[in-house]
């Protein structure tokens, strides 16, 4: 087991870390190599093609006449060398692609390593990949793989066009501005020592992948830090610094600039604007945030009275790591929001650079409903948060409403889980957290889809009840529904169920998918825990 710093990102090779080297000079080289010269002939007016054939006869040093037998020739000759030459690359990624679309290709993952992603990713960290094959081959054949489809858990792809030779720091340096992150914010994992040199040489992180059978397997690894499967790595969401890091200080620290707090409060104003046409902010209710800076902590909050719909540049306030006024706002005049200290925590905690609480209906009446987190699973809209569409469970954590946002801040803070980017105050609202308010806003109006859909579903489809649970004992009648018929696992509902609850409304019977909730006990309406302490039974510290 390895001890891994904790990472914002994870960027891996493929060949040998992600895959078999067999499964790419055998199973797609040999695809691809009696491919190379029809691709050539058939596809003369594609861009990439005839930028490809350039390259060649450039690199090649073959004449402009020279025809598809001679540029396939200089072709194999860099396959035969396992020469990572971008044109060779562009066209093989182009006949790959095709194999996948066509069903004719899938790519074999060693067996460790879509759970290893899946973990990563319910972590909060995000995936990248930097492959010397072509982006458009890299999507494609994660697209077909022995575990399925696996390209959403990837946010970003890099190969030698988009960013450099595998070897060379520059590379490394290039992916990293791309990333906005810092170097020490990444881990990278290759099979290749020269690769993890490179990157150890920009300021990565680096573990070195030794699989059993594999050509690098008894490589020599030096100072990176080895591991023969990813078992072997536990990683978890680096947390930047906040003004409560040891260490920390106001001292030498930038002050917020008048012009900075009205670019901020232009974004955070328009915004604004769209969450009030939504009615998820009526009156002067809710509120946004952004991190202006990391150590000491300060955001820009939108102030305390102001319509959601009317904000202007000139209404947030610089706020510090309590949620108060900073006293080295360029406005300290201004009254920030009266939640503006859970706002300064969710950002410190789960290092989030934008958070939003929006009263929408549907997250308030699913925390009256599941009061110890609501949980969603196999839909779609939840790739909008960052996790799978199936597969995977979401829990919402619920925690009871109370004025004291330091107390809101620790049973928040008790209760955080990496990946899930969100949390419902009961019979108050929801926040949701993004690396910026555009990312928060696409994770709010995904989250709140799938809310609403948990509700409205809940009294319309009548649940998968498993026969455990619902089994009548010896001698007793099976239960009825309410117009007087026999309940059957998997019953379809009656045509009308207006006034009608489903089987699954108490919690401790089933919740919104048929499932028994996390607790069995029966809570009365509006329930929600004991105050200061989350109700759901989620208490993943990943990536703190």
């Amino acid at each position: 087991m390895i001890a891994i710093l904790s990472t914002r990102w994870i960027v891996l090779d493929i060949e040998g870390t992600l895959t078999p080297t067999e499964q790419i000079h055998t199973v797609l080289y040999d695809y691809a190599r009696p491919r190379l010269g029809p691709w050539i002939d058939e596809h003369p007016d594609d861009p990439e093609v005839a930028e490809a054939v350039g390259q060649i006869r450039r690199l090649g040093e073959l004449p402009d006449s020279a025809d598809t037998a001679a540029l396939v020739t200089v072709l194999h000759g860099w396959m035969d060398a396992d020469e990572k030459i971008t044109p060779l690359k562009t066209l093989q990624g182009l006949i790959w692609q095709h194999g996948y679309a066509e069903g004719e290709l899938t790519t074999a993952l060693f067996p460790d390593v879509a759970p290893a992603l899946a973990q990563w990713r319910k972590a909060g960290i995000d995936l990248a990949i930097f492959s010397s094959g072509s982006v458009a081959a890299q999507i494609a054949s994660f697209s077909r793989t022995s575990d399925g489809d696996v390209t959403e858990f990837f946010s970003r792809h890099f190969d030698t066009v988009n960013a450099g030779p595998k070897r060379e720091a520059a590379s490394y340096q290039s992916i990293t501005e791309a990333l906005g992150a810092d170097p020490a914010e990444v881990l990278f994992l290759s099979d290749v020592p020269a690769e993890l040199d490179a990157a150890a040489e920009a300021g990565w992180q680096t573990v070195g992948v030794a699989r059993a059978g594999e050509p690098y397997g008894d490589a020599d690894f030096g100072p990176h830090r080895k591991i023969g499967s990813f078992d072997g790595i536990r990683a978890g969401v680096r947390r930047r610094p906040s003004a409560s890091s040891p260490g920390s200080s106001d001292e030498g620290a930038e002050p917020v600039s008048v012009g900075e707090l009205r670019a901020a409060g232009r974004a955070l104003a328009a915004e604004a604007a769209r969450y009030a046409a939504m009615g998820w902010m009526h009156g002067t209710s809710g509120n946004l945030s952004v991190v202006l800076r990391r150590d000491p902590l300060r955001l820009a909050v939108t102030a305390s009275g102001r319509d959601k719909g009317e904000l202007t540049e000139d209404d947030v306030v610089v706020v510090d790591e309590s949620g108060r006024g900073a006293a080295d706002s360029p406005c300290p005049e201004r009254v920030p929001s009266a939640e503006a200290g859970l706002h300064a925590r969710i950002a410190a905690v789960s290092g989030a650079g934008a958070v939003v609480h929006v009263h929408a209906l549907a997250p308030v009446v699913a925390a009256e409903l599941w009061p110890d987190g609501v949980v969603l699973r196999d839909l779609e809209m939840l790739k909008g948060l960052g996790r799978a569409a199936h597969d995977d469970v979401v829990t919402v954590p619920v925690i009871r409403n109370d004025q004291d946002m330091r107390v809101l801040g620790d049973a928040f803070e008790a209760g955080f889980d990496a990946g899930t980017p969100a949390l419902i105050v009961a019979r108050h609202g929801l926040y949701v957290w993004g690396d910026d308010p555009r990312q928060a806003r696409h994770r709010l109006e995904c989250l709140e889809w799938s809310l609403r859909f948990a509700v409205e579903t809940r009294q319309t489809v009548t649940p998968q009840v498993s026969q455990v649970s619902q089994a009548p004992q010896s001698g007793q009648t099976p239960p009825t529904d309410q117009t007087g018929q026999t309940g059957q696992t998997g019953q379809a509902p009656q045509t009308d169920r207006s006034n009608q609850t489903s089987q699954n409304d108490q919690p401790g019977q089933s919740d919104q998918t048929g499932r028994n909730d996390q607790t069995g006990r029966t809570r009365k309406p509006g329930q929600a825990g004991q105050a200061g302490k989350p109700t759901t039974r989620t208490k993943n510290r990943q990536g703190r």
